[in-house]
């Protein structure tokens, strides 16, 4: 009896001891996959960088049709409480979006960027300008206004009073002409390029010229902005830039559906922003790169090392931006449309330092904005924020400038939960479409179908047709929607 019990013992020790081994392995096992996807988010994730020809890239891959999907799934944990068909929706109300499109005179700006270019690139903008008037045509609602994200007109923005209207015309009525969007009214912010980007500020007559003092610096800047700001476009006065912040509100009156964009400022961003603008480094060092690639405050080749200039140019992105913070928080508490919208140069995190992504998240945050759109760096995507509850958009291909891959999300940006939804190949130019309901907004992505084939010159082009390459229905309550 006595040696029964003791090898029940054994037994049960014996169970134990199995018990407590694989549990160490399960452990370890699922710590080591904790690891490995930790390690995978990371290498997938880039923080935003401050070099001067590139952003951040997402990490993406191209299925052979041209359909590019990112390796991060859509965020999980937010959930929405619009439960209608939205493939039965009726969308009444439409807008179109473009980014960084604005090309210069001179053949194309993208060919001064970079030795890699090809006709596709040279006649960027014409073909982007094609496909808007070809899809304006087709759309289930002609839109209503096309919303601009800034560098309207590279490399330096309007030089002079007297040179404005002939650049103008040259830039954006003479590529703009297509029958069905030549008077579609164009809603308007200004990117870096607008005010400067990165030469001189100042100019004389046409050509850009070393600002003499800190007044003659903010006078220049203040002109930057109105001589675009007070434009006139023959074709029904579709130019409108109304301030550095203001609010357009678009609507259809049958349904009652409606949008207002929120159009800010976002001058004082980290990466390409203020401090590249203000220190003028390609003016003071004659387009040397390498010089201008971790320029500063105080060095020859920032303002001259006049610090009094350079902090006063600072000091009014810095105003600019703040302003449109407090008029966007006041703004969106007080709108009543069925669809808010900011219109923005720059993304609050991919372009943002963690301090000013925090001053804009905090502002976003339960505000009702369902839709963020930004340009600046000349790639495609749509991210979502489940913790914001808002659909990210940087849609900066528009054809002003050589196309690139998308930017990434940095690692300060995580804990609010942003998840690529979709990312394009960099492949192509293309622009945005929203098409609005009272419960849903359909957003989607276009470019150039198989038909194209591309000249130096667009009147030497084979023009093709519109190719949809993203396609989401986003709820109006901002959640995570779905794929069309």
């Amino acid at each position: 009896m006595q040696r029964k019990k003791v090898a029940v013992i054994g037994i049960v020790l014996l169970l134990a001891v199995v018990g407590v081994v694989i549990g160490v392995i399960v452990s370890r096992q699922s710590s080591s996959s904790s690891a490995s996807e930790s390690a995978a988010a990371d290498n997938s994730t880039a923080s935003a960088s401050g070099s001067v020809d590139s952003d951040t890239t997402a990490s993406s891959s191209d299925d052979g049709n041209g359909k590019v999907t990112a390796n991060n799934s859509s965020s999980s944990g937010s959930t929405s409480s619009i439960t209608s068909d939205p493939t039965k929706a009726t969308y009444s109300l439409a807008a179109f979006a473009i980014g960084d499109w604005g090309t210069t005179t001179y053949k194309s700006s993208c060919c001064e960027r970079s030795s890699t270019y090809n006709d596709y690139d040279v006649i960027a903008e014409d073909v982007v300008a094609s496909l808007m008037d070809t899809q304006a045509a087709a759309a289930e609602a002609v839109p209503k206004v096309i919303i601009s994200h800034g560098d309207n007109f590279y490399w330096g923005g309007i030089y002079s009073d007297e040179g404005r209207d002939t650049r103008f015309t040259t830039t954006f009525e003479e590529k703009y002409t297509g029958s069905n969007i030549k008077t579609v009214p164009w809603v308007n912010v200004l990117g870096n390029h607008d005010y400067g980007g990165a030469d001189f500020i100042c100019s004389s007559g046409d050509k850009v010229a070393k600002c003499s003092s800190a007044d003659d610096l903010i006078a220049a800047l203040n002109n930057k902005f109105s001589w675009q700001s007070t434009y006139t476009s023959p074709n029904d006065n579709r130019w409108i830039l109304e301030d550095h912040f203001y609010v357009h509100t678009i609507t259809d009156e049958a349904t009652g559906v409606s949008i207002d964009i929120f159009n800010v400022d976002t001058g004082d961003a980290n990466t390409h922003g203020a401090l590249e603008t203000c220190c003028q480094c390609y003016g003071y060092s004659e387009g040397d790169n390498k010089a201008c690639k971790n320029v500063v405050r105080g060095t020859d080749n920032c303002c001259g090392g006049d610090t009094d200039m350079f902090d006063a140019c600072m000091n009014k992105f810095t105003e600019w931006s703040d302003d449109s913070r407090k008029q966007l928080a006041e703004k969106v508490a007080s709108s009543t449309a069925t669809w808010k919208v900011v219109n923005s140069h720059y993304s609050p995190y991919a372009h943002y330092a963690e301090a000013g992504m925090t001053e804009w998240f905090k502002l976003l945050q339960d505000s009702g904005i369902q839709i963020w759109l930004n340009g600046h760096t000349h790639g495609e995507k749509h991210d979502y924020s489940s913790k914001l509850k808002i659909h990210f958009v940087e849609n900066g291909a528009g054809g002003g400038i050589q196309k690139e891959s998308s930017s990434g999300v940095p690692p300060y940006a995580e804990s609010y939960d942003i998840a690529n939804n979709w990312v394009y190949g960099g492949q192509e130019y293309g622009f945005f479409s929203l098409t609005a309901s009272e419960e849903w907004l359909k957003l989607q992505y276009h470019t150039t179908d198989s038909a194209w084939v591309f000249a130096e010159d667009i009147s030497s082009a084979t023009v093709g047709g519109v190719e949809t390459k993203h396609c989401w229905y986003v709820p109006a309550d901002g959640g995570p929607g779905q794929e069309c």
